[in-house]
């Protein structure tokens, strides 16, 4: 797993919307694209016709079939209040749409459900978990998907949609909302594998010889697994929520599939506890791996001094200036005083191994 890149994370700098009245539809992302991309799939249980029409040819359509309908870019916000406008969508959740900092909520009304949660993904070059909003939007034929930038982990379902004898065509379309929800979930599974063979890694490095760095991998590792923490339990609000949930849109039948996602959150922030646990756990072994390095060079240094100490006071007492100190004249005074300084390391080494300081 590529580790060159060792960084803190930088805090997201978003748009404020202080003072603004409820309903006010700005984008607060980062994702910026002139014109949102459409895609469309219009099918039965015998046929499936995709589409990328324009915003106009969108407005004109007026299907009966089920159809899924996914918004790539949330920048152009005429764009996005147009396709709302049509579907009826209340002006508070399309300005929900748009501000790309919500909570994963689920919000019920009388002709359609509204949904928003975060799509996670690893970013195989920093280490770190990249971020994005996912709206969703049932009604009694659609589903209506509003993704910040194109690219996601639908592909799955977009082929299986295009197959005959498919359980998509089959379902009524509360199915193709619980796989959306589904597979947004098993890709947090992806991530917290991810995250595990990461935290491996990191506890090779604090067991051998760790660095400066293997800190900064701690903190930011800490940083992604409160990020899937703080998603993760909002969504298991929401999935209760949704098993619960009486609306007409929802089918009995689909509901036992909502309890399935439902025991993978559980089981998703079993994990992710599991992980702070040890990275809480790594980032002490670390700091005491750091303070037995440093008790050690103390040590070594305390050794050293001590063999020094009289030494210097033996070299102090015949540096005095005094005229008269009977050594001074003996004629082997000088290899006297080195014997004696000799024999006190040699002496001081035998101590020390003795101790088993040394």
């Amino acid at each position: 797993m590529n580790t060159k890149h060792i960084h803190h994370k930088k805090q997201k700098k978003r748009l404020s919307k202080t003072g603004l009245s409820p309903g006010t539809h700005i984008y607060t992302g980062k994702n910026i694209r002139e014109l949102s991309e459409l895609e469309v799939f219009i099918y039965t249980l015998d046929n499936c016709e995709k589409t990328q029409p324009s915003l106009a040819e969108l407005l004109k359509m007026n299907s009966t079939d089920n159809m899924w309908l996914n918004v790539n870019g949330l920048s152009n916000v005429d764009n996005i209040r147009s396709i709302c406008d049509k579907y009826s969508v209340h002006y508070l959740y399309q300005e929900d749409i748009l501000n790309v900092y919500q909570r994963p909520k689920i919000e019920e009304e009388n002709d359609y459900l509204f949904v928003t949660f975060k799509s996670l993904e690893w970013n195989e070059e920093t280490n770190e978990i990249d971020e994005e909003q996912i709206s969703v939007i049932l009604t009694k034929s659609t589903v209506i998907t509003f993704q910040e930038k194109p690219g996601d982990s639908y592909d799955i379902l977009r082929e299986r949609l295009q197959l005959e004898k498919s359980i998509l065509r089959e379902k009524r379309i509360d199915y193709l909302f619980y796989r959306i929800l589904d597979i947004t979930v098993d890709t947090y599974f992806d991530i917290l594998e991810k995250m595990g063979d990461y935290i491996e890694n990191i506890e090779n490095e604090v067991l051998g010889q760790p660095g400066s760095e293997v800190l900064i991998k701690i903190q930011n590792n800490k940083k992604d697994i409160m990020q899937v923490r703080k998603n993760i339990y909002p969504m298991r609000d929401m999935l209760n929520k949704l098993i619960m949930s009486e609306h007409d849109l929802i089918d009995d039948k689909t509901k036992k599939y909502f309890k399935d996602i439902l025991d993978h959150t559980i089981q998703i922030l079993d994990t992710v506890e599991t992980y702070r646990d040890i990275n809480v756990s790594l980032k002490d072994v670390y700091l005491n791996a750091m303070s037995h390095e440093m008790n050690r060079i103390m040590k070594i240094l305390t050794i050293i001094s001590t063999f020094f100490i009289p030494l210097t006071f033996i070299v102090g007492v015949y540096g005095m200036n005094f005229k008269y100190m009977p050594e001074l004249e003996w004629k082997y005074g000088y290899y006297l005083i080195w014997t004696i300084m000799i024999g006190i390391v040699i002496s001081l080494i035998f101590w020390f191994k003795k101790k088993g300081w040394f």
